[in-house]
């Protein structure tokens, strides 16, 4: 089974530099998408995926936060089924794969040819993101079972048809493939969704910075990895609602 991973990125380049390191180290072979927001730092993200020999893209207008994820996610579909691959994967820049365990999870679960989504669940700790009933930044799609610009449309219909400050939310899109795209054709990995002592993965609410800081040395890596909500780096400037859709 063959893996084409995309890494949502925006300003955070150590974060992206770390999460191409890891990929190359636990999936040398899989193909790997970059899919930026404009920034200043964008030049040196397009760098560091070059150096990771990974494709790089960005629009010439920034998205947004939820615009933007989500359009990572179409991304990965699109370069999935560009590259052949049998699954796409799209995971934002602060979930790093710690071991190889992370990403047999996903293989597993697609070894069955009925499941076309996957996802993390519920988290039991992780302040506002246990209302979630779905995480949205690991969301694994099966190659054929939708289309990207179904996908893209569903995401555009959503925001027309529901006038709540909740719909443009990247986690209920998610979850819409859950319960309204692929009922019973779904599956949320409890291995991706609560740490263990010694985690297979790291999630920016559920890590420290010591831990990213640590795996980045085993790669001669280093710099800062701010485990802060958006709006705490970006203060005034942070985009959360979609911009270009």
């Amino acid at each position: 089974m063959t893996i084409a991973f995309t890494i949502s990125s925006y300003r955070l380049v150590p974060f992206v530099r770390l999460g191409l390191a890891q990929l190359r180290a636990l999936s040398p072979d899989s193909p790997i998408l970059v899919s930026d927001d404009p920034a200043p730092e964008s030049t040196e993200i397009k760098k560091a995926a070059e150096e990771y020999g990974a494709t790089y893209r960005c629009p010439t207008k920034r998205r947004g936060h939820f615009a933007g994820d989500f359009q990572s996610l179409v991304n990965a579909l699109a370069f999935a089924q560009a590259a052949g691959a049998d699954v796409g994967l799209k995971v934002s820049q602060r979930f790093i794969f710690r071991k190889p365990e992370s990403i047999e999870a996903i293989k597993r679960t697609f070894a069955d040819p009925n499941i076309c989504v996957a996802t993390p669940g519920q988290p039991a700790k992780g302040g506002a993101f246990t209302k979630f009933t779905t995480l949205s930044d690991i969301v694994a799609i099966r190659v054929g079972c939708i289309t990207p610009d179904e996908l893209l449309q569903m995401y555009r219909g959503r925001l027309l048809r529901e006038r709540v400050p909740w719909a443009s939310f990247i986690e209920c899109a998610v979850d819409d493939l859950h319960h309204s795209r692929f009922p019973g054709r779904t599956v949320k990995m409890l291995e991706l969704t609560n740490p263990t002592p010694d985690p297979i993965y790291l999630r920016r609410y559920q890590s420290t910075e010591a831990q990213y800081r640590e795996i980045a040395r085993t790669h001669g890596l280093n710099g800062l990895y701010p485990t802060e909500e958006w709006g705490k780096i970006e203060g005034r400037r942070y985009m959360c609602r979609p911009v270009v859709i």
